[in-house]
């Protein structure tokens, strides 16, 4: 049986704002060309474009568990997606919950960090650290509850060396919670 879940990545404050100016600036400018001659029209183009690209575009995570792999993609628009890595279980060295000591030495020794989050500031989210082809990398992800009992029964079934007691024991908290 494969688990996946689909998350949501947050616009910035930024690109809000900076996509809002944008199309201000493209609505004024076309009023302009209506008033005047049409050199503000270049500008109108521009701005629209620019919001378009920074507004019109939706960006999520999919995360997904099937037969002893971990699999991440990005959903652009709700109708692209791109694989961005497959991972065996096997590979996996430690998955807790962010800020748990368990992962924080890792955290320390430079590894490659990649973030599969919404940035929703509310949403709890897990550190998976690996190690693939002699590069250690930790993945920070939001998993759900169906998700993450999926990988508890993985690593059941596997030696528990790669889940701490500690990351375990606040895995199925939240799961109960």
């Amino acid at each position: 049986m494969e688990v996946y879940v689909l998350v949501p990545v947050r616009k910035t404050v930024v690109a809000k704002v900076v996509g809002t100016l944008m199309l201000v600036l493209a609505v004024v400018s076309l009023l302009a060309v209506c008033l005047t001659s049409g050199i503000t029209l270049p500008v109108a183009l521009v701005c629209g474009i620019v919001w378009f690209v920074l507004m019109g575009n939706s960006k999520e995570f999919e995360y997904s568990y099937f037969d002893g792999e971990v699999r991440f993609a990005k959903v652009l628009n709700k109708n692209r997606r791109k694989s961005l890595g497959s991972y065996p279980m096997d590979d996996v060295i430690q998955i807790a919950p962010a800020g748990d000591r368990s992962v924080s030495q890792y955290e320390r020794e430079g590894v490659k960090v990649i973030d599969y989050t919404s940035h929703d500031k509310d949403t709890a989210y897990y550190d998976m650290v690996l190690k693939k082809e002699g590069e250690t990398l930790l993945i920070k992800f939001e998993p759900d509850d169906k998700y993450l009992e999926a990988e508890v029964a993985a690593f059941d079934q596997q030696d528990l060396t790669a889940l701490s007691d500690n990351a375990k024991e606040a895995m199925l908290r939240n799961l109960k919670a």
